[in-house]
């Protein structure tokens, strides 16, 4: 959650630094921007003239900037176009035009900088760095803005990120630039504290607009949160709000109500108008007035709200435990007949036939295609005390016909000791057939959609483990700690059937 926070929060400051997002891969479609400036309009503006006079003279008025040669600027255009359609060798032949007009290019080697990057040819795109930095000497933050760029993207590791920034400090020790981006890649990475500490020499330094420093207060307030000093980071809100504007501005507001809600504090009602009359019916701006709601205590309002997001899209992992009752958090098994889990084209269906947890489960069992169950394997399990009670090793696959017996695995609950380690410090691990699932957290809950025997949808409450790539969701019943949905690159399932 944090990392999607410092997401929306690096935003502003990238946009000060002409960035874009990264790509998912080396060879995606589009490609973040360069770190130039905007590239000028081919029409030069004129410096007007001056009003004092000499006597019996007029100064004449001074000569305007350069005007860029069309011809530059449509082939820059062109190369751009091409870099972000990932047709490198077409835009090189471009680079190649520009620099034959115009030496001295910045967008030129800067695009050949990100083409190497992407190409793992850091030599090269060192070498299109320094380039820019010996034609444009006083802009030693070319460096740390090509890190700022590719802030994200994960094959630019942060050690070459950091050594950017250094580098535009190191040229130029009295600037903030250098020693504000090395923050940003710490606080990326997670360091908070290291961040805070180069935040705070930036903030000695020299800016190059003021913005900039202003917009800065923005990640370091994320960073007093992500510390745990949420009052600190409300306060550095509350500094900086009336100096924004537009997103930016409701971007600040959003995350003042945000932190205040945490705290259970209820002062958030002119931030809230606020926020609803900018983004109305947005599912973020909707989460806090639903939080607002219950600590307000009118639970049959927050609950109705929870409903209306959950239906928005990317709605279901919004999580309406602590404010809908009519959620089910356990099922009793005793009472049920069969489960259904769906896994891809397949249903595997559990007859439950015995359940005392944790002595001993014994189940039946069929598989087949999900659209044709005439054609399915069959078998029977039986799980053990010693399994039910102390296994991290998992079976969900058994052979046709076969009549298991387990006692060092278990199955569909999760054990007693896995429970034991999630109550101790909010983490377990699984095995899988030999693979290994270490550093699974508990991270909250999710609700997940259920059908009764006529039908009708049902939302279960589950507790959330994840290591960032796999996931587990089981239900917070001591008494039947049951898997509802499994999500790994071995094997995946849901359940989506009570009977």
């Amino acid at each position: 959650m944090k990392r999607l926070l410092l997401i929306v929060l690096f935003l502003p400051l990238l946009l000060v630094s002409q960035t874009q997002p990264k790509p998912k891969t080396p060879t995606t479609t589009k490609k973040p921007a360069t770190t130039t400036a905007k590239k000028p309009a081919t029409t030069a503006t004129k410096k007007p003239a001056t009003t004092a006079k000499k006597p019996g003279t007029t100064k004449p008025a001074t000569a305007g900037p350069k005007k860029p040669n069309p011809k530059v600027v449509a082939l820059t255009d062109k190369a751009y176009q091409l870099y972000n359609e990932s047709k490198d060798a077409e835009c090189e032949k471009i680079i190649k035009q520009i620099l034959a007009l115009d030496p001295r290019n910045k967008d030129a080697f800067l695009l050949r900088a990100n083409i190497a990057m992407f190409a793992f040819k850091y030599d090269e795109m060192w070498k299109n760095l320094d380039k820019v930095y010996k034609y444009y000497p006083k802009e030693p933050e070319v460096y740390s803005n090509f890190a700022m760029t590719h802030l994200n993207y994960y094959f630019l590791n942060d050690s070459t990120k950091r050594v950017l920034c250094r580098k535009t400090i190191r040229l130029a020790s009295r600037n903030a630039e250098g020693y504000a981006a090395l923050g940003m890649v710490a606080a990326y990475g997670g360091n908070y504290y290291e961040a805070l500490q180069c935040f705070d020499v930036s903030m000695m330094m020299n800016w190059k607009d003021t913005m900039s420093r202003v917009i800065m207060d923005l990640p370091y307030a994320n960073c007093l949160y992500s510390t745990g000093d949420t009052l600190g980071a409300i306060q550095k809100l509350n500094r900086i709000i009336p100096r924004m504007s537009g997103k930016d501005k409701y971007t600040c507001v959003f995350l003042r109500a945000k932190y205040k809600l945490e705290m259970n504090s209820i002062d958030v009602t002119e931030d809230l108008d606020t926020l609803n009359a900018y983004a109305p019916n947005q599912p973020d701006v909707l989460s806090l007035d639903v939080k607002y709601l219950g600590l307000t205590n009118r639970k049959d309002s927050a609950c109705k709200l929870a409903k209306i997001i959950r239906m928005a899209q990317n709605g279901e992992m919004f999580d309406m435990s602590p404010y809908c009752d009519d959620i089910i958090r356990t099922i009793d098994l005793n009472k049920t007949k069969k489960l259904t889990y769906s896994m891809g084209n397949l249903d595997m269906i559990l007859f439950i036939e015995e359940f005392v947890f944790p002595d001993y489960t014994r189940f039946s069992w069929k598989k087949g295609a999900s659209l044709d169950m005439t054609k399915y394997s069959n078998g029977k399990v039986y799980i053990r005390k010693s399994a039910l009670d102390s296994s991290y090793l998992k079976a969900f696959v058994f052979e046709n016909e076969s009549d298991v017996t387990l006692d060092k695995a278990g199955s569909f609950w999760l054990s007693k000791l896995q429970l034991s380690d999630i109550a101790k410090d909010s983490s377990t691990r699984l095995n899988l057939s030999g693979s290994p699932l270490n550093g699974l957290k508990f991270i909250g809950h999710e609700q997940i959609e259920v059908y009764d025997s006529k039908d009708n949808e049902m939302l279960v409450d589950c507790m959330v483990l994840t290591d960032g790539t796999n996931k587990i969701c089981y239900l917070n019943d001591p008494l039947n700690p049951m898997i509802i949905k499994f999500e790994t690159e071995k094997i995946s399932f849901v359940l989506v059937k009570i009977e």
